[in-house]
């Protein structure tokens, strides 16, 4: 089965979504899940398509991201949104920027909309040793579920 089949069927219970957003960070797991769904429009009726781009401003090179994010979009005909957020300080700075943009993507969900976000094993794996270093319970060692609530959509 191709990847895009794949995708497609674990997409199937959204068909119907009134939108499909894409959490676009502009690395390559984001750029390739794009490019799929690009791909599968093209050939299937989807709902409509869209990006958003969460700027944390923490990089160094943060700022190009953005317009590198708009480029991809622009190329393949996918509206972008750009949110930027500001990250409070504090003991993890990794985990205040997912909270910020997490709270970001609740804000910006409209109701039933589906934000599709690109991960692979490595970012299981990391999600669940980092739940049992902090001495997660049960549903900590899940790791990430396939789809949850976020906002007025689901993730």
């Amino acid at each position: 089965m191709s990847l895009e089949s794949r995708l497609l069927t674990a997409l199937a219970p959204w068909r119907d979504a009134p939108a499909w957003r894409i959490a676009l960070s502009g690395g390559l797991d984001s750029t390739v899940l794009l490019h799929l769904l690009v791909g599968l429009a093209q050939r299937e009726t989807l709902p409509p398509l869209s990006a958003i781009h969460i700027h944390h401003g923490l990089q160094v090179l943060a700022d190009t991201w953005p317009a590198h994010c708009r480029r991809l979009c622009d190329a393949l005909g996918v509206p972008l949104h750009v949110e930027s957020v500001q990250v409070q300080s504090g003991a993890s700075i990794e985990r205040a920027a997912r909270q910020a943009r997490y709270a970001a993507f609740h804000a910006l969900l409209g109701p039933g909309e589906i934000l599709l976000a690109a991960q692979h094993r490595d970012d299981q794996a990391e999600t669940l040793i980092f739940r049992l270093l902090r001495g997660a319970g049960v549903q900590g060692l899940a790791a990430m579920p396939q789809s949850r609530p976020l906002g007025a959509g689901q993730l």
